[in-house]
């Protein structure tokens, strides 16, 4: 170590500069405070060794000089005096770190010089450990930085401006751990996605990445709730490790406002408030969450409610209801449905009445856990930009070239037993074209056309079976018997795309194997009927249906045009 020596008798410097010497330590010997102070410029020092007494310039008055100089640097000033009396001890250390009192033996000397080398170790350790916090913070906050511009960039569009949703959203730290997600369908309705994923912060938000895009990517294709549900399963089963998952709701309201589609993964129950703004539904999770689930065991089943035009429907994550107070008491559902109630479910009023519970006014607000808070009104939907949602529908589509294609797919009985078609017909149709927000129109052609084929040709069900009180049970029982017993039987379905001036049309053609059946009857069949409503149906929805073939087949015209 440089140890600066300054005294100004010149016996004294080469004394101690000896002594420091033998402990094998570098002396570099000054004889007042001027040369001290030029003599650190030049070589530095680990440790300073300051006479009181000294002509001009005193030891207190160079230690101040010699510490104005080295700043946050850690170097011990040891004053070696013959002064004994308490005013001169208390002075060394009030301008230096130590003292040493002559005279003195070498081995109170070297211990000196041993205690204060340990004390510049551990100085130069804190200083080390507190350069690599202080470089790990800035690195930290540069990343923190980027991420929370990764995270706005790509959850720009999430919050689409839907007037008939209101939210409370807050974070327990800078990255929220609850996604909401908002998009106008290409019906005109909304999807609406809250999800819980586990945990708080960056580990957590991490999650909502690849759901954002994929999310609404899948809602241009109309794909239904439990469908979403399923496909973003998916990314989230490779995507999260095994001790993470999202629990979440995510809901279809149509453009009228008067229909609500829901699948829920572990979330607490949402509520559908009547026009007193009490409970009249309250939903259940049916499901697991997202992330645990292997496609094949994934239950895309979904709920479906009717809406009445002052009805609401609220979302939320456990956050709100786990909150507790100074006194430990949880805000909890029942207090929860009482604010609600109260406030009439105006979101800020709620907000208001949950900060005053958890202490928020008088400045005690401790967040654990993320909160959200999502309040749909029934109604027709309606966005504020509308325009901005057609440009983003418009550059979806801007590449894809129209042309005319066409789809042929025969099922022997055995495919028939695996299941319906009908959606992946209509993904496969709706992909094509890019006609998402026709595809509950061709869900309802294709479906009624091939449940058509495959009751009344080939199970030779008749209609009339439905009739009674058991009729609708005893009729899908048989359905289900029949099904598993027949050894033969198919139908075939052809699907041809044709462009048309602004447009095209798509023709469904389905064929059965059956021995054909009265097709008048089922189209001509009365509203009152419980059977024959869904050919009427797909006669109103499209421009043409012919039966050839004894009934055999079916052809249905679906024009369209691009605006």
């Amino acid at each position: 170590m440089r140890i600066l020596i300054v005294d100004d008798l010149e016996a004294n410097r080469v004394l101690l500069s000896h002594l420091v010497e033998l402990q094998g330590h570098v002396a570099i010997p000054c004889p007042d405070a001027e040369q001290a102070l030029l003599a650190y410029d030049t070589h530095g020092a680990d440790l300073i060794f300051m006479d009181v007494v000294m002509p001009k310039v005193d030891g207190y008055l160079a230690a101040k000089q010699l510490k104005e100089k080295i700043g946050d640097y850690f170097v011990p000033i040891i004053f070696i005096t013959a002064l004994q009396d308490e005013d001169a001890l208390v002075r060394c250390l009030e301008f230096g770190d130590d003292y040493l009192v002559r005279p003195f033996n070498q081995i109170m000397f070297n211990a000196k010089i041993a205690a204060h080398i340990r004390t510049i170790d551990l100085h130069r350790k804190a200083e080390q450990q507190h350069t690599e916090l202080t470089y790990l913070h800035n690195r930290l906050m540069q990343e923190q930085e980027m991420a929370q511009h990764v995270f706005d960039h790509a959850t720009q569009v999430n919050h689409q401006n839907c007037e008939n949703i209101e939210t409370y959203l807050s974070s327990a730290s800078q990255f929220n751990g609850d996604v909401l997600l908002i998009a106008k369908s290409p019906a005109g309705g909304v999807y609406v996605m809250l999800g819980d994923f586990t945990g708080h912060g960056l580990p957590a938000a991490l999650g909502s990445l690849p759901l954002s895009q994929l999310f609404h990517s899948l809602v241009l294709k109309q794909l239904s709730v439990g469908d979403l549900a399923r496909e973003l399963n998916r990314v989230l089963v490779d995507f999260l490790p095994d001790y993470m998952f999202c629990a979440c709701v995510i809901a279809e309201l149509n453009s009228q406002g008067d229909q609500l589609r829901l699948w829920s993964g572990g979330l607490h129950d949402s509520l559908i408030l009547n026009d007193n703004y009490q409970v009249s539904e309250r939903i259940s999770s049916l499901h697991m969450p997202l992330g645990i689930l292997e496609d094949d065991v994934f239950n895309t089943g979904s709920l479906e409610f009717k809406l009445a035009p002052s009805d609401k429907v609220i979302f939320y994550t456990d956050g709100i209801l786990e909150a507790a107070n100074d006194r430990g008491e949880l805000f909890g559902r029942q207090r929860f449905e009482t604010v609600l109630e109260r406030s009439q479910c105006d979101i800020e009023k709620v907000r208001k009445g949950f900060h005053r519970f958890i202490g928020y006014q008088q400045g005690n607000l401790t967040q654990d856990d993320d909160i959200s808070l999502v309040s749909i009104s029934a109604g027709p939907v309606s966005f504020n930009n509308i325009k901005e949602n057609q440009l983003h529908q418009v550059a979806y589509d801007i590449n894809r070239a129209p042309v005319p294609w066409s789809i042929d797919m025969k099922l022997s009985i055995t495919e028939l037993r695996l299941g319906s078609p009908v959606s992946q017909l209509v993904d496969m149709v709706g992909e094509a074209t890019g006609l998402y927000s026709d595809k509950p129109v061709l869900s309802v052609l294709i479906s009624e056309t091939y449940n058509n084929a495959l009751d009344h040709g080939v199970l030779e069900l008749e209609s009339s079976l439905k009739d009674g009180p058991e009729g609708l049970f005893n009729y899908y029982a048989l359905r289900e018997q029949r099904l598993s017993e027949y050894d033969k039987g198919q139908i075939d379905i052809h699907i041809a795309h044709r462009l048309m001036d602004a447009g095209g049309e798509l023709i469904i053609t389905v064929q059965d194997s059956g021995s054909g059946f009265d097709f008048q009857q089922l189209v001509l069949s009365s509203g009152e009927e419980s059977h024959g409503r869904g050919l009427s149906l797909v006669e109103q929805l499209s421009e043409s249906m012919t039966f050839t073939d004894s009934g055999r087949c079916i052809e249905v015209t679906y024009r369209y045009r691009k605006d």
